[in-house]
C-alpha cells in the first residue's frame, strides 16, 4: 500500500470542522456495523448452546452409537470380542436389555407402566452420561462422596427418575412393586403377572420427561430374576476422541450386517433437522440485516467520493494510480467495519458469558432446557468475522469504483 494512502484514510475519518454530515454518517455506520455484528455472534451462540445443550441432554440416556443385537446366548460376548479385536475407534461398550414392567407404591393405589432397563454399571459409565445425572442416592456408612451406578445398582435396588419418584410419591429406601408377564406364550385373554419387589436405591434427572417420568435402571443381577432367559438386546458404543464416527457406523454395518447399527442422533431426525434449519435460517436472516447495516457504509463513500471530487483529481494530477485512490476508499470503508466488528464481537463474547455463567433467562417447559443457553467458539467468531468482512468489502468496492470515473480536467476546471 502507498505510505501516503494511511495518512489520507487517517485524515478523511477524522472530517473537518465543516463536515459535520460526514462526521455522523461515519459513526452511524460504526454504530450499525457494532450492532449488527453483535447481534449476529450472540445469535449464533445462542443457536449453538441450543443444539449443544440438546446433543448433551439427549446422550444423557443414549450412547454415541448404538447396536440392536439378536437375543441369543452368548451373542453379546461374540461381538463384545469383534469389537475389542478389529474397532480401535471403539473406546467402550456397554450391554443393555429393555422390559416393560408395572410399577407400584406398595402404600398406594397409582401403577404405572414404565421401561426397565438392565445395564452393566461399570461399562455404562463409560458410554453414557448417566452417572452425572444422578441426584440423590440412599446414604450409609459405605456411601462415595461421589455415588456411582456400580454403588446404586447392586442387590435388588433401582434408579428411577425424579419425575416417576414424585408422581408414585417415593422416597430413597422405599420398597416398590414390580408386576410383570411371564416369558411363556399367552395362550388366554387371561395375562397372569408375577411380582417381586425392589428398593429406590436413587433417582436421576435427565431434564426429558419421557426418561425421568416413565425409566427404571436396574442390574442385569435383578432383571433375570424377573426375567431369567433376558440377554442383552443392545450395545452402546461410545467412540475414541476424534474418531470418524458414520466411517465407524459404515464399518459397523458392513461387519455385523444382522444387527441394526445408528447413532443416537438417528433417534430424533426431526428435532436434529429442526436444530440445524434454526441454525442456518438466523444465521441467514440476520447476514441479510448485516448487508443493510452495510448500506450506510455505502451512503459513507458516495458522500466521501462527492466531496472528495476535487482532491481525487488533484491525486490523479500529481500522478497517483487509480487502483491506489481505489484502494483509498475501500480501506475508508473496511477500517470501520473492522473496527465495529471486532468491538461487536468482543460485546457479544462478554454476553454469551454471561448467559452460560448466570443464566437468568427462564424458559417456558416445551424446550429441553430451563434457561436461555449461549455457547460460544472460536470457530463460530471467527466464521462471523470472514462473513461480515466478505459483506462489507462487497459494500466498499463497488462505490469505490466511481473514482475511477472522474475527469480530471473538469474537476480541475470548474471545483478545484
Amino acid at each position: 500500500m502507498n505510505r501516503v494512502l494511511p495518512l489520507l484514510i487517517w485524515r478523511y475519518l477524522r472530517g473537518t470542522r465543516d463536515e459535520q454530515t460526514i462526521s455522523t454518517m461515519i459513526k452511524l455506520s460504526f454504530v450499525s456495523m457494532l450492532l449488527g455484528s453483535g447481534a449476529l455472534a450472540l445469535v449464533m451462540a445462542i443457536m449453538n448452546g441450543f443444539e449443544k445443550v440438546t446433543h448433551e441432554k439427549m446422550q444423557g440416556i443414549h450412547a454415541q452409537i448404538i447396536m440392536h443385537i439378536p437375543e441369543e446366548p452368548n451373542t453379546y460376548e461374540t461381538i463384545r470380542a469383534q469389537l475389542s479385536q478389529s474397532f480401535p475407534t471403539v473406546r467402550a461398550y456397554a450391554p443393555q436389555e429393555t422390559r416393560q414392567v408395572i410399577i407400584n407404591n406398595p402404600g398406594k393405589e397409582e401403577f404405572e407402566t414404565i421401561a426397565l432397563r438392565a445395564v452393566d454399571p461399570i461399562n455404562e459409565a463409560k458410554t453414557s452420561v448417566l452417572e452425572s445425572k444422578i441426584r440423590s442416592v440412599v446414604k450409609d456408612a459405605d456411601t462415595p462422596s461421589t455415588p456411582t451406578l456400580a454403588y446404586i445398582l447392586t442387590k435388588n435396588r433401582i434408579l428411577i427418575g425424579d419425575k416417576l419418584a414424585e408422581q408414585l410419591e417415593l422416597k430413597l429406601g422405599d420398597t416398590v412393586n414390580l408386576l410383570f408377564p411371564g416369558e411363556g406364550k399367552i395362550k388366554s385373554t387371561t395375562i397372569h403377572l408375577h411380582g417381586s419387589t425392589a428398593i429406590v436405591g436413587g433417582t436421576f434427572s435427565t431434564g426429558i420427561e419421557e426418561f425421568d417420568a416413565g425409566m427404571v435402571i436396574c442390574s442385569f443381577s435383578l432383571l433375570n430374576e424377573l426375567f431369567p432367559h433376558a440377554q442383552p438386546s443392545k450395545i452402546s458404543l461410545k467412540l475414541a476422541p476424534g474418531a470418524d464416527e458414520q466411517q465407524t457406523l459404515d464399518q459397523l454395518k458392513e461387519q455385523f450386517p444382522e444387527c441394526a447399527v445408528y447413532s443416537w442422533k438417528e433417534l430424533y431426525p426431526a428435532l436434529m433437522a429442526a436444530l440445524i434449519l434454526e441454525k442456518y435460517a438466523m444465521f441467514f436472516i440476520l447476514s441479510l440485516i448485516m448487508l443493510v447495516a452495510c448500506m450506510n457504509i455505502v451512503s459513507l463513500l458516495f458522500m466521501q467520493i462527492t466531496q472528495k471530487r476535487a482532491d481525487i483529481a488533484i491525486m490523479k494530477a500529481m500522478g497517483m494510480a487509480d487502483s491506489d485512490i481505489t484502494t483509498l476508499f475501500v480501506w475508508l470503508g473496511m477500517s470501520i467495519s473492522l473496527c465495529a466488528t471486532v468491538l461487536g464481537l468482543a460485546l457479544a463474547s462478554i454476553a454469551s458469558w454471561f448467559l452460560e455463567h448466570y443464566p437468568f433467562i427462564t424458559l417456558p417447559d416445551v424446550y429441553f432446557v430451563t434457561h436461555l443457553p449461549a455457547r460460544m467458539e472460536w470457530g463460530l467468531l471467527a466464521q462471523v468475522f470472514v462473513v461480515i468482512m466478505l459483506i462489507s468489502f462487497l459494500a466498499t468496492w463497488f462505490p469505490a469504483q466511481k473514482t475511477r470515473s472522474i475527469n480530471i480536467s473538469d474537476v480541475l476546471r470548474f471545483e478545484a
